[in-house]
């Protein structure tokens, strides 16, 4: 049955547990978890002709992939530490996302008030803004260069910064997902074109191998088996039977949230601040309300539901309009709460240390991928299908 759905490119429901084994013949490539993470890889496996099944225990990109700020990153932060390549990744996979899912996101100029010394003060971001633009012209960028935006400018367009830039203020593009259940709507289907069978609700309780091939067993009592397995349950590679010999580290986690407030303060920028111990907040228009993000707090692998209590809400608001005293934001004008998870290298005074770039654990065709950031799902596809490929592309 799922051969045949397999060659064909089939999103298939939950079905009953029947006790029998739905794969006939393997797989070559079986995802565990229907992220933007798993679905990055599968469209790549897609794009190498590989039969493939994505495993996903609810719905696709429902969990921590449709729960972020919604702002696919171009790496200009990434200068200030050096990381070249990082940067270099970024503007070619927000190019890539900008151009492939252009129904779905669109650009946003932001704005950060600039410091009177400092890495954030004129002369620096002066630099750095004319290196990034070279780095976006030799990628093929095509958002507009960043620049300096004088202080007077600021205060005449940007009423909500009004006196708080009085050195100016940097201002770049990045690129902000309109509709990123859309986005996922897309990369599945483009996944489905190719050999990839989406199996939903299926929440995958092992994985085992023997004589070189791995198989993937569900709660249904369903085995699949594959030539090549990836997981990308990040925080929930817990939940998964794996041998000894297969298990990647286990890392700390950090809860990442954002809420949305019913004020637009600011309709046409991206705007962030730094607040006093160091953490950088984001306000971000979305529809007639504002998103600001994103507090971490470190969470205990399996502590319980995922949630946020009003104590961690009210340090939000309260650090946010600390760092941004025009905002006045009020608990009672928050809307939602969008909340994920992220790994995180250490806790500290200012708040979680999350890793900074995605892990990728390979033993044999076996690989865990730990993912850090929305904006690099392409390239992090292509790494973690190269690592258990040989032989299969």
């Amino acid at each position: 049955m799922h051969s045949t759905l397999a060659r064909m490119g089939s999103r298939v429901p939950a079905l009953p547990s029947l006790g029998y084994t739905y794969s006939v013949e393997p797989f070559d490539l079986i995802v565990i978890g229907g992220g933007i993470a798993g679905l990055g890889v599968a469209r790549e496996a897609a794009r190498h002709k590989l039969k493939t099944a994505v495993l996903e225990a609810g719905s696709c990109g429902r969990a921590t992939s449709d729960n972020t700020l919604r702002i696919i990153h171009g790496g200009f932060r990434y200068l200030q530490n050096g990381d070249i390549p990082r940067v270099v990744k970024s503007i070619r996979d927000q190019r890539a996302v900008l151009r492939e899912f252009a129904d779905a996101v669109a650009p946003l100029p932001c704005l950060m008030p600039l410091s009177r010394f400092g890495l954030k003060s004129r002369l620096p971001a002066s630099c750095a803004a004319l290196l990034y633009r070279l780095m976006m012209r030799l990628c093929g960028s095509e958002l507009p260069a960043p620049k300096i935006m004088s202080s007077r400018d600021v205060d005449l367009q940007v009423p909500l910064l009004r006196g708080l830039a009085p050195y100016g203020a940097l201002c770049w593009h990045d690129v902000v997902m309109l509709q990123p259940h859309k986005l996922v709507e897309t990369l599945t289907e483009k996944c489905l074109r190719g050999p990839v069978t989406v199996l939903e609700n299926r929440r995958v309780t092992s994985v085992s191998v023997a004589s070189g091939m791995y198989e993937v067993q569900d709660a249904s009592g369903s085995c699949h088996h594959a030539r090549a397995v990836v997981s990308t349950l990040g925080p929930f590679l817990s939940s998964v039977a794996v041998p000894e010999q297969l298990a990647g580290e286990r890392p700390l986690w950090a809860k990442g949230f954002n809420v949305t407030i019913s004020r637009q303060l600011e309709a046409s920028f991206g705007v962030g601040v730094q607040g006093d111990s160091g953490r950088l907040f984001f306000c971000l228009p979305r529809g007639s309300g504002t998103a600001i993000g994103t507090w971490y707090v470190p969470w205990a692998d399996g502590s319980g539901p995922l949630s946020v209590s009003e104590e961690e809400i009210e340090e939000l608001v309260s650090a946010f309009n600390a760092a941004l005293p025009g905002a006045n934001v009020h608990r009672s004008e928050v809307t939602s709460i969008d909340v994920g998870l992220l790994p995180m290298q250490s806790d500290s005074p200012q708040g979680p240390v999350l890793v900074a770039n995605e892990r990728i654990h390979t033993v044999g065709r076996y690989a865990e991928v730990l993912s850090t950031k929305y904006t690099t799902f392409r390239s992090q596809g292509r790494k973690a299908l190269a690592a258990v490929s040989k032989g299969l592309v």
